[in-house]
Order: C-alpha cells, then structure tokens, then sequence
C-alpha cells in the first residue's frame, strides 16, 4: 500500500491547477514572522487563512500550564486556518512560528475578488478541499500500522516539502516527537536508525535531509 501524502490542515491551495494557484496566492498579503511569534490564537475570530510560502508553523493548544500541545508542524506550501476562515466559526488551535516564516494571508476581499473573476472557482475550491480533508484522515488511518521510523521519516518529508538532498529543517527532537507522537527515547531511537542509513544528519534543532529517495522508501510512499 502507498502512503497518502503526508498532509497538515489541509493544504488544498497547493493542490489548485498551477494558473489559479498564482492568481489566488498574488491576491493575498505577504506576512513575515519570526520564530516563536503568535500568528494566532484559540478563540480568536477567524478573519483569514494563511499559505506557508517559506519557514515551518506549529499547531497546537495552549494548555492552563503554558505548555503546547503540538498536533501538526507544518511547512512551506501548507495551508491552515481555512476551515475556521469559511465555516465562520472561532479557532479551535493555537499556530505559532516554528521558524522565521514568511506566510500570505488571504482575507474575504482576497478570496470573494478571486470568485468574482471565475465564478466556477468556487467549485473547484470547495472540491480540492474535500478531497485533501479526506487524505488526511487517509494518513492518520495508514500511519496506525507504521513503525516509529517510518512515521518520522513521514513527518520529515511533510516538514521538507518540495525542497531535495541538503534541505535543513529547523525542528527540534521534541517538536518531532509530538509530531511522531512517541517519547523522546523512542524518538531518538528512530533518528539514530535513520542517521545510520545515511538518511538524515541530526543537529541541535535542526535535522538536514541526506536521502530523501531513501526517506520515501521507508516511509512506503
């Protein structure tokens, strides 16, 4: 079996035909933040949804402790906050700056001028959409029947991207294992085995990207 394409939120503007694609990213506004900065809160209005054009986001919860919770790091040509942003409801995680990041915000003005100019755009959004939500619950079905190595070389391709050979991603071991869902033991088990296959070169808080043809191998894709 093929594993799905690893997907955070639910990435749908990155599955747009290449000519909308650019005509909706170039109607946004370009963000910049830096590691660590809040991009948004739990609770908060949903006025926008964002593209990650270069950099990493963390998506989690807050606890009461100031801990958070990670559910997702997600990377350049992912999107999140859209399910809030068009179900008009509050929102329900907190994302926070995984490294400098450069995102691009699309409001309503943004998207309503994009639906204007092709009213069968709308359709086209709204389907992409639906199928990227179902490959992503595809994923979390798949990733049940992985072994730990296999999910962290998973979560490194979703966190390289496009990028090839030589990539560094800044995330830490922790990150990783919230990501993974494993304990750092067992996370750090599963970095060794993929840095012994020449797969990956661990750093503090980074991990370079030696073998992605190796990576795609392990994780079944």
């Amino acid at each position: 079996m093929n594993a799905p394409a690893p997907i955070a939120g639910t990435g749908f503007v990155k599955a747009l035909p290449e000519a909308i694609r650019s005509d909706f990213l170039a109607r946004g506004q370009v963000r910049k933040f830096a590691k660590g900065q809040i991009i948004q809160q739990r609770g908060d209005e949903a006025k926008e949804f964002w593209f990650i054009e270069t950099g990493s986001v963390q998506v989690g919860r807050y606890g009461i402790d100031g801990r958070l919770t990670l559910f997702a790091l997600i990377g350049a040509g992912d999107t999140f906050g859209e399910l809030a942003f068009m179900g008009e409801f509050p929102r329900t995680v907190d994302a926070i700056a995984g490294s400098d990041c450069r995102l691009i915000r699309i409001g309503q003005s943004e998207l309503q001028s994009l639906m204007d100019s092709d009213p069968a755009v709308i359709g086209l959004l709204l389907k992409t959409m639906a199928l990227t939500v179902q490959e992503s619950f595809n994923l979390i079905e798949y990733s049940r029947s992985l072994s730990v190595p296999q999910r962290l070389a998973l979560a490194l391709l979703q966190l390289c991207g496009d990028q090839e050979d030589g990539a560094r991603i800044s995330v830490t071991q922790q990150e990783l294992a919230d990501l993974v869902g494993v304990s750092r033991v067992s996370l750090g088990k599963a970095v060794a085995k993929l840095e012994q296959a020449g797969m990956i070169e661990p750093g503090y808080a980074w991990v370079m990207i030696r073998d992605r043809a190796g990576l795609q191998d392990m994780g079944g894709r």
